[in-house]
Protein backbone atom coordinates (compact mmCIF):
# COMPACT_ATOMS: atom_id res chain seq x y z
CA UNK A 1 0.00 0.00 0.00
CA UNK A 2 1.49 3.37 -1.06
CA UNK A 3 1.45 6.68 0.80
CA UNK A 4 -1.20 9.12 -0.48
CA UNK A 5 -0.47 12.54 -2.01
CA UNK A 6 -2.56 14.78 0.24
CA UNK A 7 -0.42 17.88 0.88
CA UNK A 8 -0.59 21.13 -1.08
CA UNK A 9 1.86 24.01 -1.51
CA UNK A 10 0.81 25.86 1.65
CA UNK A 11 1.40 22.91 3.99
CA UNK A 12 4.62 21.92 2.20
CA UNK A 13 6.04 25.43 2.59
CA UNK A 14 5.14 25.48 6.29
CA UNK A 15 6.89 22.12 6.75
CA UNK A 16 10.02 23.80 5.32
CA UNK A 17 9.66 26.68 7.79
CA UNK A 18 8.79 24.39 10.70
CA UNK A 19 11.72 22.11 9.94
CA UNK A 20 14.16 25.03 10.19
CA UNK A 21 12.77 27.27 12.93
CA UNK A 22 13.01 25.19 16.06
CA UNK A 23 14.86 26.15 19.20
CA UNK A 24 18.06 27.37 17.53
CA UNK A 25 17.11 30.98 16.75
CA UNK A 26 16.33 31.47 20.45
CA UNK A 27 19.91 30.76 21.57
CA UNK A 28 22.44 30.26 18.72
CA UNK A 29 22.73 33.99 17.86
CA UNK A 30 24.28 34.39 21.32
CA UNK A 31 26.80 31.68 20.46
CA UNK A 32 27.71 33.40 17.18
CA UNK A 33 28.13 36.74 18.97
CA UNK A 34 30.39 35.13 21.58
CA UNK A 35 32.52 33.55 18.85
CA UNK A 36 32.94 36.66 16.64
CA UNK A 37 34.54 40.03 17.43
CA UNK A 38 31.87 42.43 16.12
CA UNK A 39 28.22 42.81 15.12
CA UNK A 40 29.27 43.05 11.46
CA UNK A 41 30.82 39.59 11.57
CA UNK A 42 27.69 38.23 13.27
CA UNK A 43 25.42 39.58 10.53
CA UNK A 44 27.83 38.30 7.87
CA UNK A 45 27.87 34.71 9.14
CA UNK A 46 24.05 34.65 9.30
CA UNK A 47 23.77 36.12 5.79
CA UNK A 48 26.24 33.48 4.58
CA UNK A 49 24.05 30.83 6.18
CA UNK A 50 21.09 32.18 4.22
CA UNK A 51 23.01 31.93 0.94
CA UNK A 52 24.03 28.36 1.80
CA UNK A 53 20.41 27.46 2.55
CA UNK A 54 19.18 28.89 -0.77
CA UNK A 55 21.89 27.07 -2.73
CA UNK A 56 20.94 23.81 -1.02
CA UNK A 57 17.23 24.37 -1.53
CA UNK A 58 17.65 24.97 -5.27
CA UNK A 59 19.71 21.79 -5.52
CA UNK A 60 17.28 19.68 -3.51
CA UNK A 61 14.39 21.14 -5.53
CA UNK A 62 15.73 19.46 -8.69
CA UNK A 63 16.23 16.17 -6.85
CA UNK A 64 12.83 16.29 -5.16
CA UNK A 65 10.99 17.04 -8.40
CA UNK A 66 12.90 14.28 -10.22
CA UNK A 67 12.49 11.67 -7.46
CA UNK A 68 9.31 12.60 -5.53
CA UNK A 69 9.48 9.67 -3.12
CA UNK A 70 9.37 9.34 0.66
CA UNK A 71 12.85 9.48 2.16
CA UNK A 72 14.44 12.63 0.73
CA UNK A 73 18.25 12.54 0.69
CA UNK A 74 18.21 8.80 1.45
CA UNK A 75 16.56 8.20 -1.95
CA UNK A 76 18.90 10.58 -3.81
CA UNK A 77 22.02 9.01 -2.28
CA UNK A 78 20.72 5.49 -2.98
CA UNK A 79 20.03 6.26 -6.64
CA UNK A 80 23.30 8.15 -7.16
CA UNK A 81 25.87 6.33 -5.03
CA UNK A 82 24.36 2.97 -4.12
CA UNK A 83 22.83 1.23 -1.10
CA UNK A 84 25.72 1.44 1.42
CA UNK A 85 26.02 5.26 1.55
CA UNK A 86 22.20 5.46 1.60
CA UNK A 87 22.02 3.00 4.48
CA UNK A 88 24.64 4.96 6.43
CA UNK A 89 22.66 8.16 5.94
CA UNK A 90 19.53 6.51 7.34
CA UNK A 91 21.57 4.82 10.10
CA UNK A 92 22.94 8.14 11.35
CA UNK A 93 19.63 9.91 10.88
CA UNK A 94 17.42 7.47 12.74
CA UNK A 95 20.04 6.22 15.18
CA UNK A 96 21.31 9.55 16.46
CA UNK A 97 20.68 12.76 14.51
CA UNK A 98 16.89 12.92 14.31
CA UNK A 99 16.10 10.65 17.27
CA UNK A 100 18.59 12.43 19.51
CA UNK A 101 17.25 15.81 18.41
CA UNK A 102 13.69 14.71 19.13
CA UNK A 103 14.64 13.56 22.63
CA UNK A 104 16.74 16.63 23.43
CA UNK A 105 14.27 19.18 22.08
CA UNK A 106 11.35 17.46 23.83
CA UNK A 107 13.39 17.82 27.02
CA UNK A 108 13.88 21.51 26.22
CA UNK A 109 10.13 21.93 25.78
CA UNK A 110 9.53 20.29 29.15
CA UNK A 111 12.05 22.64 30.76
CA UNK A 112 10.09 25.65 29.48
CA UNK A 113 6.78 24.05 30.47
CA UNK A 114 8.06 23.66 34.04
CA UNK A 115 8.20 27.45 34.34
CA UNK A 116 4.41 27.56 34.05
CA UNK A 117 3.12 24.22 35.36
CA UNK A 118 4.18 21.85 38.16
CA UNK A 119 5.39 18.62 36.57
CA UNK A 120 5.83 16.45 39.65
CA UNK A 121 2.66 14.46 38.90
CA UNK A 122 4.10 13.23 35.58
CA UNK A 123 7.63 12.53 36.82
CA UNK A 124 9.17 15.95 36.29
CA UNK A 125 10.60 17.31 33.02
CA UNK A 126 11.64 13.86 31.77
CA UNK A 127 8.11 12.55 32.23
CA UNK A 128 6.68 15.58 30.43
CA UNK A 129 9.18 15.11 27.58
CA UNK A 130 8.22 11.44 27.30
CA UNK A 131 4.51 12.32 27.15
CA UNK A 132 5.28 14.90 24.45
CA UNK A 133 7.04 12.31 22.27
CA UNK A 134 4.29 9.73 22.78
CA UNK A 135 1.48 12.20 22.08
CA UNK A 136 3.04 13.57 18.88
CA UNK A 137 3.94 10.09 17.64
CA UNK A 138 0.32 9.00 18.17
CA UNK A 139 -0.96 12.13 16.37
CA UNK A 140 1.17 11.35 13.32
CA UNK A 141 0.14 7.69 13.32
CA UNK A 142 -3.44 8.92 12.78
CA UNK A 143 -2.36 10.18 9.35
CA UNK A 144 -0.39 12.94 7.69
CA UNK A 145 -3.32 15.38 7.79
CA UNK A 146 -3.54 15.51 11.63
CA UNK A 147 0.26 15.69 11.89
CA UNK A 148 0.50 18.51 9.37
CA UNK A 149 -2.49 20.34 10.88
CA UNK A 150 -0.67 20.47 14.23
CA UNK A 151 2.47 21.56 12.40
CA UNK A 152 0.74 24.36 10.52
CA UNK A 153 -0.78 25.84 13.69
CA UNK A 154 2.54 25.74 15.56
CA UNK A 155 4.49 27.15 12.61
CA UNK A 156 2.10 30.06 12.06
CA UNK A 157 2.23 30.83 15.80
CA UNK A 158 6.04 30.89 15.86
CA UNK A 159 6.25 33.07 12.73
CA UNK A 160 3.79 35.54 14.29
CA UNK A 161 5.75 35.63 17.55
CA UNK A 162 9.10 36.20 15.84
CA UNK A 163 7.53 38.86 13.61
CA UNK A 164 6.34 40.57 16.79
CA UNK A 165 9.88 40.46 18.14
CA UNK A 166 11.18 42.08 14.95
CA UNK A 167 8.52 44.81 15.09
CA UNK A 168 9.45 45.43 18.72
CA UNK A 169 13.05 45.77 17.61
CA UNK A 170 12.07 48.42 15.07
CA UNK A 171 10.30 50.33 17.84
CA UNK A 172 13.46 50.02 19.91
CA UNK A 173 15.50 51.62 17.12
CA UNK A 174 13.21 54.61 16.53
CA UNK A 175 11.93 55.35 20.03
CA UNK A 176 13.03 55.48 23.69
CA UNK A 177 12.67 52.31 25.74
CA UNK A 178 13.19 51.20 29.27
CA UNK A 179 16.67 49.71 29.60
CA UNK A 180 15.37 46.68 31.45
CA UNK A 181 18.37 44.52 30.65
CA UNK A 182 21.89 45.44 31.66
CA UNK A 183 24.87 43.15 31.36
CA UNK A 184 28.12 43.89 33.11
CA UNK A 185 31.15 44.11 30.80
CA UNK A 186 32.88 41.51 32.95
CA UNK A 187 30.21 38.99 31.91
CA UNK A 188 30.94 39.44 28.21
CA UNK A 189 32.78 36.48 26.64
CA UNK A 190 36.01 37.34 24.85
CA UNK A 191 35.91 36.23 21.22
CA UNK A 192 38.50 33.58 20.25
CA UNK A 193 40.88 34.06 17.31
CA UNK A 194 38.87 34.86 14.17
CA UNK A 195 39.46 31.60 12.26
CA UNK A 196 38.46 29.42 15.20
CA UNK A 197 35.61 31.72 16.16
CA UNK A 198 34.25 31.76 12.63
CA UNK A 199 34.34 27.95 12.57
CA UNK A 200 32.34 27.76 15.81
CA UNK A 201 29.87 30.41 14.61
CA UNK A 202 29.43 28.70 11.23
CA UNK A 203 28.63 25.38 12.94
CA UNK A 204 25.99 27.16 15.06
CA UNK A 205 24.46 28.79 11.97
CA UNK A 206 24.46 25.52 10.01
CA UNK A 207 22.66 23.85 12.93
CA UNK A 208 20.07 26.61 12.97
CA UNK A 209 19.41 26.83 9.21
CA UNK A 210 19.30 23.05 8.75
CA UNK A 211 15.97 21.30 8.51
CA UNK A 212 14.47 22.60 5.25
CA UNK A 213 15.40 19.28 3.59
CA UNK A 214 12.85 17.54 5.79
CA UNK A 215 10.09 18.58 3.38
CA UNK A 216 11.79 16.41 0.74
CA UNK A 217 11.33 13.44 3.08
CA UNK A 218 7.55 13.66 2.59
CA UNK A 219 7.77 14.24 -1.17
CA UNK A 220 5.77 11.05 -1.72
CA UNK A 221 2.76 12.74 -0.10
CA UNK A 222 2.85 16.14 -1.86
CA UNK A 223 0.41 16.86 -4.66
CA UNK A 224 1.90 17.87 -8.03
CA UNK A 225 5.46 17.46 -6.68
CA UNK A 226 7.13 18.68 -9.88
CA UNK A 227 5.72 22.17 -9.26
CA UNK A 228 5.08 22.28 -5.53
CA UNK A 229 8.42 20.98 -4.20
CA UNK A 230 10.58 23.73 -5.80
CA UNK A 231 8.01 26.42 -4.95
CA UNK A 232 7.63 25.26 -1.34
CA UNK A 233 11.40 25.26 -0.84
CA UNK A 234 11.76 28.76 -2.29
CA UNK A 235 8.86 30.20 -0.25
CA UNK A 236 9.89 28.49 2.99
CA UNK A 237 13.57 29.42 2.75
CA UNK A 238 12.66 33.00 1.85
CA UNK A 239 10.47 33.33 4.95
CA UNK A 240 13.17 31.88 7.19
CA UNK A 241 15.95 34.14 5.87
CA UNK A 242 13.83 37.24 6.44
CA UNK A 243 12.90 36.07 9.95
CA UNK A 244 16.44 35.03 10.93
CA UNK A 245 18.15 38.18 9.71
CA UNK A 246 15.42 40.31 11.25
CA UNK A 247 15.62 38.56 14.63
CA UNK A 248 19.43 38.66 14.70
CA UNK A 249 19.35 42.35 13.84
CA UNK A 250 16.82 42.91 16.62
CA UNK A 251 19.01 41.10 19.14
CA UNK A 252 22.00 43.23 18.15
CA UNK A 253 19.97 46.47 18.28
CA UNK A 254 18.61 45.68 21.73
CA UNK A 255 21.63 44.12 23.38
CA UNK A 256 24.65 44.99 21.26
CA UNK A 257 27.30 42.44 20.38
CA UNK A 258 28.58 42.20 23.96
CA UNK A 259 25.14 41.94 25.52
CA UNK A 260 24.04 39.30 23.01
CA UNK A 261 27.21 37.28 23.63
CA UNK A 262 26.59 37.31 27.39
CA UNK A 263 22.85 36.53 27.22
CA UNK A 264 21.56 33.08 28.17
CA UNK A 265 18.10 33.91 26.78
CA UNK A 266 18.52 36.58 24.07
CA UNK A 267 14.91 36.47 22.87
CA UNK A 268 13.51 37.02 26.37
CA UNK A 269 16.14 39.65 27.17
CA UNK A 270 15.41 41.50 23.92
CA UNK A 271 11.65 41.38 24.50
CA UNK A 272 12.16 42.70 28.01
CA UNK A 273 13.96 45.76 26.60
CA UNK A 274 10.87 47.00 24.77
CA UNK A 275 7.98 45.28 26.54
CA UNK A 276 9.06 44.43 30.07
CA UNK A 277 8.29 41.19 31.88
CA UNK A 278 5.05 40.56 29.97
CA UNK A 279 6.85 40.61 26.61
CA UNK A 280 9.58 38.33 27.98
CA UNK A 281 6.91 35.85 29.10
CA UNK A 282 5.19 36.02 25.71
CA UNK A 283 8.39 35.25 23.81
CA UNK A 284 9.10 32.39 26.21
CA UNK A 285 5.72 30.89 25.28
CA UNK A 286 6.62 31.41 21.61
CA UNK A 287 9.86 29.52 22.18
CA UNK A 288 7.84 26.65 23.67
CA UNK A 289 5.58 26.51 20.62
CA UNK A 290 8.57 26.64 18.31
CA UNK A 291 10.31 23.81 20.13
CA UNK A 292 7.13 21.71 20.17
CA UNK A 293 6.73 22.30 16.45
CA UNK A 294 10.26 21.06 15.80
CA UNK A 295 9.59 17.82 17.71
CA UNK A 296 6.47 17.26 15.62
CA UNK A 297 8.09 17.97 12.25
CA UNK A 298 11.12 15.82 13.13
CA UNK A 299 8.82 12.87 13.85
CA UNK A 300 6.62 13.55 10.81
CA UNK A 301 9.43 13.77 8.27
CA UNK A 302 12.19 11.51 9.56
CA UNK A 303 9.82 8.59 9.98
CA UNK A 304 9.62 8.64 6.16
CA UNK A 305 13.35 7.89 6.03
CA UNK A 306 12.80 4.84 8.23
CA UNK A 307 9.85 3.91 5.99
CA UNK A 308 12.03 4.16 2.85
CA UNK A 309 14.75 2.11 4.52
CA UNK A 310 12.20 -0.58 5.42
CA UNK A 311 11.11 -0.75 1.80
CA UNK A 312 14.71 -1.41 0.69
CA UNK A 313 16.28 -3.58 3.43
CA UNK A 314 14.63 -7.01 3.87
CA UNK A 315 15.46 -7.33 7.57
CA UNK A 316 13.63 -4.02 8.21
CA UNK A 317 10.69 -4.72 5.89
CA UNK A 318 8.10 -4.14 8.63
CA UNK A 319 9.16 -0.48 8.80
CA UNK A 320 7.85 -0.05 5.25
CA UNK A 321 4.27 -0.83 6.32
CA UNK A 322 1.45 1.65 5.66
CA UNK A 323 -1.53 1.68 8.05
CA UNK A 324 -4.60 0.32 6.24
CA UNK A 325 -6.96 2.91 7.73
CA UNK A 326 -4.85 6.00 8.39
CA UNK A 327 -2.45 5.75 5.43
CA UNK A 328 0.53 6.56 7.65
CA UNK A 329 3.91 4.78 7.92
CA UNK A 330 2.88 3.76 11.41
CA UNK A 331 5.58 1.17 12.13
CA UNK A 332 8.30 3.64 11.12
CA UNK A 333 6.72 6.30 13.34
CA UNK A 334 6.53 3.96 16.32
CA UNK A 335 10.13 2.85 15.80
CA UNK A 336 11.44 6.42 15.58
CA UNK A 337 9.31 7.67 18.46
CA UNK A 338 10.16 4.63 20.56
CA UNK A 339 13.92 4.95 19.96
CA UNK A 340 13.76 8.68 20.73
CA UNK A 341 11.96 7.84 23.95
CA UNK A 342 14.63 5.24 24.81
CA UNK A 343 17.40 7.80 24.25
CA UNK A 344 15.57 10.26 26.47
CA UNK A 345 15.23 7.77 29.33
CA UNK A 346 18.70 6.23 29.05
CA UNK A 347 20.47 9.60 28.96
CA UNK A 348 18.08 11.27 31.42
CA UNK A 349 17.77 14.06 28.89
CA UNK A 350 21.49 14.93 28.95
CA UNK A 351 22.22 14.76 25.23
CA UNK A 352 22.56 18.41 24.23
CA UNK A 353 26.36 18.24 24.04
CA UNK A 354 26.16 15.05 21.99
CA UNK A 355 23.86 16.73 19.47
CA UNK A 356 26.33 19.55 19.03
CA UNK A 357 28.99 17.01 18.13
CA UNK A 358 27.05 15.27 15.36
CA UNK A 359 26.43 18.35 13.23
CA UNK A 360 29.31 17.06 11.11
CA UNK A 361 27.46 13.77 10.43
CA UNK A 362 24.29 15.59 9.43
CA UNK A 363 26.23 17.71 6.95
CA UNK A 364 28.16 14.77 5.50
CA UNK A 365 24.88 13.41 4.16
CA UNK A 366 23.46 16.87 3.50
CA UNK A 367 26.41 17.48 1.16
CA UNK A 368 26.33 13.95 -0.27
CA UNK A 369 22.63 14.32 -1.02
CA UNK A 370 23.34 17.56 -2.90
CA UNK A 371 26.25 15.93 -4.76
CA UNK A 372 23.72 13.42 -6.08
CA UNK A 373 22.58 16.06 -8.57
CA UNK A 374 25.92 15.79 -10.41
CA UNK A 375 25.99 12.00 -10.33
CA UNK A 376 22.38 11.62 -11.50
CA UNK A 377 22.86 14.06 -14.37
CA UNK A 378 25.74 11.85 -15.52
CA UNK A 379 23.94 8.53 -14.94
CA UNK A 380 20.51 9.60 -16.22
CA UNK A 381 20.98 12.51 -18.60
CA UNK A 382 17.64 11.91 -20.30
CA UNK A 383 15.54 11.39 -17.16
CA UNK A 384 12.60 13.81 -16.78
CA UNK A 385 13.60 16.84 -14.70
CA UNK A 386 10.55 19.05 -14.17
CA UNK A 387 12.82 21.57 -12.45
CA UNK A 388 16.53 22.12 -13.06
CA UNK A 389 18.66 23.71 -10.36
CA UNK A 390 19.20 27.40 -10.99
CA UNK A 391 22.89 28.24 -11.34
CA UNK A 392 23.96 24.65 -12.04
CA UNK A 393 26.75 23.58 -11.58
CA UNK A 394 28.04 26.52 -9.54
CA UNK A 395 25.36 26.84 -6.85
CA UNK A 396 25.18 23.07 -6.13
CA UNK A 397 28.99 23.00 -6.02
CA UNK A 398 28.97 25.96 -3.62
CA UNK A 399 26.54 24.14 -1.33
CA UNK A 400 28.63 20.95 -1.34
CA UNK A 401 31.75 23.00 -0.58
CA UNK A 402 29.93 24.80 2.25
CA UNK A 403 28.94 21.41 3.65
CA UNK A 404 32.58 20.30 3.61
CA UNK A 405 33.57 23.51 5.41
CA UNK A 406 30.86 22.77 7.97
CA UNK A 407 32.22 19.27 8.55
CA UNK A 408 35.76 20.59 9.08
CA UNK A 409 34.39 23.37 11.32
CA UNK A 410 32.61 20.77 13.45
CA UNK A 411 35.88 18.90 13.94
CA UNK A 412 37.60 22.15 14.93
CA UNK A 413 34.92 23.16 17.44
CA UNK A 414 33.65 19.73 18.66
CA UNK A 415 36.53 17.28 18.15
CA UNK A 416 35.55 14.70 20.77
CA UNK A 417 31.93 14.39 19.66
CA UNK A 418 32.89 14.44 15.99
CA UNK A 419 35.21 11.50 16.62
CA UNK A 420 32.33 9.72 18.38
CA UNK A 421 30.15 10.31 15.33
CA UNK A 422 32.89 8.94 13.10
CA UNK A 423 32.98 5.78 15.21
CA UNK A 424 29.21 5.48 14.91
CA UNK A 425 29.50 5.71 11.13
CA UNK A 426 32.06 2.91 11.15
CA UNK A 427 29.73 0.80 13.28
CA UNK A 428 26.96 1.41 10.74
CA UNK A 429 29.18 0.02 7.97
CA UNK A 430 29.77 -3.13 10.05
CA UNK A 431 26.03 -3.53 10.64
CA UNK A 432 25.43 -3.18 6.90
CA UNK A 433 27.94 -5.90 6.05
CA UNK A 434 26.45 -8.25 8.64
CA UNK A 435 22.92 -7.59 7.37
CA UNK A 436 23.99 -8.28 3.79
CA UNK A 437 25.66 -11.53 4.83
CA UNK A 438 22.44 -12.72 6.46
CA UNK A 439 20.17 -11.86 3.48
Amino acid sequence: MALKRELGLFSAALVVVGGIIGSGIFFTPAATAAALPSAGWVVFVWALGGVVAFAGALTYAELGAMLPEAGGAYVYIREAFGPLPAFLSAWMNAGLISSGAIAAVAMGFAGYLERFLPLGAVGGPIGAAAITIIALTATNVLGIRPGVAVQNVLTIAKIAALAGLIVGGLVLVVGPVDAAVTIAPADTPVAPPLARGFAAAFVAVLFTIGGWQQMNMIAGEIRDPARNIPRALAIGIGIVIVVYLGVTGTYLSALGRDGLAASAAPAADTAARFGGAAAATAITVAAMLSILGFVNVALLTNARVVFALGSDVPVLRAAGTVHARFGSPWVALVLLGGWSLALLLVTRGSIGTLLGGVVFADWIFFALGAASVFRLRALRPDAPRPYRALGYPWLPAFFVAAGLVGIVSAYVSELRMSLFGTALLALGAVVWMLARRND
